[in-house]
């Protein structure tokens, strides 16, 4: 649940992917493919960080109640 809105991998990998096409000279079409997963991953950023955001918070309370816990007392 925590991990779902971070986008430190979806925003990493399509762009290392995208620059290695460019510098690597593997041609027009791999690079297209690479700014398509780019586009892909930032739209799925867009998507799911709200979401996930979301989600958090409106389980937070629930998910995060603090127990207590009675101390014993001793003679």
């Amino acid at each position: 649940l925590a991990f779902t809105p971070k986008a430190t991998v979806q925003a990493a990998l399509p762009l290392a992917a995208l620059e290695m096409t460019r510098n690597g000279g593997y041609g027009r079409e791999h690079e297209e493919a690479a700014t398509i997963v780019f586009s892909l991953a930032v739209l799925s950023i867009l998507i799911t960080a709200p979401l996930g955001a979301a989600l958090i918070r409106a389980t937070a309370p629930m998910l995060l109640t603090k127990d207590t816990v009675e101390k014993k007392e001793e003679d």
